[in-house]
């Protein structure tokens, strides 16, 4: 029977350059789900005739041979932690200037992340974004941030040094943050059914098996993405709190 390791570690790759931030090692914020074992209890209603409840099991057991579980899982798993980073970084009242992270300023030709050309300092009200060894750089920063679509305004304060002014958090701010928590939500949904999609496709060609353990394996693939977008519905859900 056909192994799906090697079309999984293709399938993870759009899931990389489809995210809407860009962010390194080193300042991330990573969510570490809890490690799920062969046996995991997934809490997803299953239709049945009493109409009553019932919780749906994920047996990875059953997939050995034919699907590279743990490739799946990272698949899915780098949806959460781009959401994850975006809600603690981005969309949040309070930003910090790991929202600056992915902008990147053109110096000498190459492409360079601002902290690493400048120091950005937080205060009260904003950013102060300081080059004092190459004060005409803050032009270039100021052009970075306005095409970034952060809906920034940057002011230069003194020769080599930038400040950028955050809006406050006013009840119309924080509607406008929901509004990109519900598309970045959306955005890690479709990340892992697609994942989901490309998985679901290949254990359709799987040679010699039979249309039972086919639709087996489907029913398991199906339920470990449900648990991930479950994780998303989760993480919607606090930071809409959060933003009241």
């Amino acid at each position: 029977m056909a192994c799906l390791s090697r079309r999984l570690f293709l399938v993870s790759r759009p899931l990389v350059a489809g995210r809407a931030f860009s962010y390194s090692r080193s300042s991330r914020s990573w969510w570490t789900p809890e490690p799920v074992t062969s046996l995991t209890t997934v809490p997803v209603r299953m239709k049945s005739k009493s109409k009553k409840s019932q919780v749906a099991q994920v047996d990875e057991r059953m997939l050995e041979g034919h699907v590279d579980v743990d490739i799946l899982k990272k698949s899915m798993q780098v949806a959460i932690e781009s959401l994850e980073w975006q809600f603690t970084k981005a969309i949040t009242a309070r930003p910090t200037p790991a929202l600056l992270d992915h902008v990147k300023v053109t110096i000498d030709g190459k492409p360079r992340r601002i902290k690493e050309v400048a120091e950005i300092s937080q205060q009260k009200d904003g950013f102060v974004i300081s080059c004092l060894d190459k004060p005409d750089t803050v032009d270039s920063i100021s052009d970075a941030l306005h095409g970034a679509g952060l809906d920034l305004t940057c002011i230069k304060q003194a020769k080599g040094i930038l400040r950028v002014p955050l809006p406050k958090p006013t009840r119309e701010y924080k509607t406008k943050l929901e509004k990109l928590a519900k598309v970045a939500a959306e955005k890690a949904r479709l990340g892992i059914r697609r994942v989901r999609s490309n998985v679901l496709n290949d254990i359709k060609k799987l040679e010699s098996t039979s249309r039972d353990d086919i639709r087996r394996f489907e029913q398991q693939v199906d339920l470990i993405g449900k648990m991930y977008i479950s994780r998303v519905e989760e993480m919607l859900a606090a930071k809409i709190q959060e933003l009241k």
